[in-house]
């Protein structure tokens, strides 16, 4: 922001009464760099006009415009805040709204508003003022280039990166007309222009305006130039995003090291330099990168805490730097750890409301999440969600992000009636956001039809699988694998509905396209890639459904090695397939072996979900049949009149699944014997 210069002279000065007071005021500040001083002189001034002139005089008004900003230049920003709103408020009761004395205290209010961290004030004031030049001086003036250049700066500040990027854009624009390209201040609008590119991540046009940045500063200020420094530092972050790890992380490196030479290892550039590099490392993704910033952000942290001590916002930043990169190497248990001390100091130093205290709390669901604390990390997601609503609102990124982060551990701990409100909010948000039709809402209705399927409502989830079926086929067509899928859970709700043959129909309509879609997938990504695994449980599903077992068989057991190979023997998914299995057998007329599975299954479902859980009580209905076909009819009705109890007990007795328990009891009940 704009701002003069303080110095430490402090010559003596005469009192300035009476007319004396109506000399230039330049003239009378000249030879005097002190501010302290000049602000003596100007209210002498002040006074007196005021007593002469009156305190809406123009000259009047000049000595207290000076007055504001000598505030600004001594730091007293509240002081200034409140001297140029009353100063706004004079002038525009005596110059109109338009003047250009007028939008100097505009101006002036809107910077003092900068520094008090009050963006969301400032910005309608500088709008103001940038339109007001910009009629009166033109567009290149430097007094509207200044506004430019602070209404882009906060706009930055307030994430309006899309409004930022064209205020920077066009203030480049100007200043290459007026300053010429090597004038200082036009370097470094590339450089907040860059910034605002890599947050939106045009990546391509980053690369162009940073290219040439970084060659003109190598021009003008020289090779070694902290500036110069810095600009390869954000083109190496640019080039990552455009695709370019290697040459980014390359240039990086070069610029961190040439930096720690000439500046040496601790100065504040160089620890700048060092977390850029950190978020570098981060960005490009992967093991490698993330265990190399490990290392990087350890080594800030402990310099900054050195430096700094414990609780300064860059050591901070460093922390959460090192908790991040821990997670993602995948020692969730150590990131944890610093991110439950990070989230306590950030609340202690910025107060729970804070950006970055938001971040330290999502960072912690996560790691929680992924150690399989999914209690504590549905807590703490909404707990993050009630902070972003409140202070971002319902339709910012990173309040989504954090009603995603919820609904997705709700249905991993399979806490289905609160998934289903979770779920709920964040598709109503997300249609909002980007509208229905977007894979992000429909993704999230997926679920949602899902979890309506578990708790029994299958008249609403046949409606939402319905509309799915409808949306994927006008986005992507029949044929294509979420449509499929889609199509899929509807047959198989038809089949809860006991509507055999409608199933049927959809069963013989995706066969088909299901085998490609599959073969395709494990000939370009694998036997064990997670795509080709889901295509592969799906084409199992059907060719069971449509009475091929053999191949059912033989493609569940393909899935079940994939499975244990790559998330382990007792995941949850592995009981599924055991499940599926145990229906292969039965219908094969092998009831013991799928007695076997079906106790498999139990086995891993006993801890997470529970055996209360609609799955694996669909799995003990389904053994109480295969009781019942090994000649145990009491046995076997007992066990499902159990399984009707549970449904009974909690989702009520005019739940569909209750309903169709309590008839699988009725089926199995033997006849009465004729007295």
């Amino acid at each position: 922001m704009d701002r003069s210069p303080t110095s430490t002279d402090a010559p003596t000065f005469p009192s300035i009464v009476g007319l004396a007071a109506l000399q230039d005021l330049d003239m009378l500040l000249e030879g005097i760099s002190d501010l302290i001083v000049q602000r003596q002189i100007c209210r002498q001034v002040m006074d007196a006009r005021r007593k002469l002139l009156g305190t809406e005089h123009p000259a009047t008004l000049e000595a207290e415009a000076r007055l504001a900003a000598i505030s600004l230049g001594v730091d007293e920003y509240s002081t200034a805040r409140d001297q140029y709103a009353i100063l706004l408020e004079r002038c525009e009761r005596v110059f109109g709204p338009r003047h250009l004395d007028t939008l100097s205290a505009a101006h002036g209010l809107a910077v003092a508003l900068s520094y008090l961290d009050r963006p969301e004030e400032a910005r309608p004031l500088y709008e103001r003022v940038v339109s007001g030049r910009r009629n009166s001086l033109g567009v290149e003036d430097p007094a509207t280039l200044s506004a430019l250049h602070n209404l882009g700066l906060t706009q930055r500040a307030l994430a309006e990166d899309a409004s930022a990027r064209t205020t920077f854009e066009s203030l480049l624009e100007a200043q290459r007309k007026t300053l010429g390209e090597d004038s200082i201040a036009t370097i470094r609008t590339m450089a907040n222009l860059g910034s605002v590119l890599i947050a939106i991540e045009d990546y391509e046009r980053a690369c162009q305006v940073l290219a040439e940045r970084v060659e003109l500063s190598r021009k003008v200020l020289g090779p070694s130039h902290p500036d110069t420094l810095e600009a390869m530092l954000s083109q190496g972050r640019a080039l990552v995003g455009a695709g370019e790890p290697d040459a980014g992380r390359v240039l990086s490196e070069k610029a961190l090291a040439e930096t720690i030479s000439v500046l040496g290892a601790n100065s504040a550039a160089t620890l700048a330099a060092r977390g850029q590099h950190g978020r570098l490392l981060l960005r490009m993704g992967g093991a490698t990168a993330a265990a190399d910033a490990v290392t990087v952000y350890d080594d800030l942290y402990r310099r900054l805490k050195i430096k700094f001590g414990l609780e300064d916002t860059s050591t901070l930043d460093a922390l959460a730097g090192l908790a991040d990169a821990l997670g993602r190497c995948g020692d969730h248990a150590r990131a944890r750890k610093l991110d439950e001390q990070l989230l306590e100091m950030r609340r202690r130093v910025l107060g729970p409301d804070h950006v970055a205290t938001q971040w330290a709390l999502g960072d912690l669901a996560w790691n929680l999440e992924q150690l399989g604390e999914l209690t504590d990390s549905a807590g703490r997601f909404r707990e993050l969600c009630e902070d972003r609503l409140r202070t971002l609102g319902p339709e910012a990124p990173d309040t989504v992000w954090a009603l995603e982060g919820l609904a997705r551990v709700l249905v991993s701990a399979e806490s289905h009636a609160e998934a289903l409100q979770a779920l709920h909010d964040l598709y109503e948000t997300q249609t909002r956001v980007v509208g229905p039709e977007a894979d992000e809402p429909l993704t999230t209705l997926e679920r949602y039809a899902r979890e309506l399927t578990k708790v029994g409502e299958l008249e609403m989830a046949r409606a939402r699988w319905q509309e799915l079926v409808h949306a994927h086929e006008r986005n992507h067509g029949p044929k294509h694998e979420r449509t499929l899928e889609c199509l899929l859970m509807l047959a198989e709700i038809h089949e809860m509905l006991e509507e055999h043959a409608s199933a049927r129909l959809i069963y013989e309509r995706i066969a088909g396209p299901y085998g490609p879609l599959h073969a395709e997938s494990r000939d370009k990504a694998g036997q064990d890639d997670p795509r080709t695994i889901h295509l592969g449980f799906n084409l199992g599903l059907t060719m069971e459904r449509l009475g091929q077992l053999e191949p059912a068989r033989a493609m569940y057991l393909i899935v079940m090695g994939s499975l244990v190979r790559t998330l382990g023997p007792r995941h949850r998914r592995v009981a599924d397939v055991l499940f599926r299995l145990g229906d292969v057998f039965f219908k094969l007329g092998d009831f013991a072996e799928a007695r076997g599975r079906y106790a498999q299954a139990l086995v891993l479902l006993r801890k997470q979900p529970g055996l209360e859980d609609p799955d694996a009580l669909e799995i003990l209905a389904h053994d109480a049949d295969a009781v019942a076909a090994r000649g145990h009819p009491l046995a076997a009705r007992n066990q499902a009149r159990d399984v009707a109890d549970v449904y009974r007990r909690t989702l009520g007795p005019d739940n569909a699944l209750t309903k169709r328990a309590e008839a699988h009891v009725a089926l199995l009940t033997p006849p009465r014997r004729p007295r």
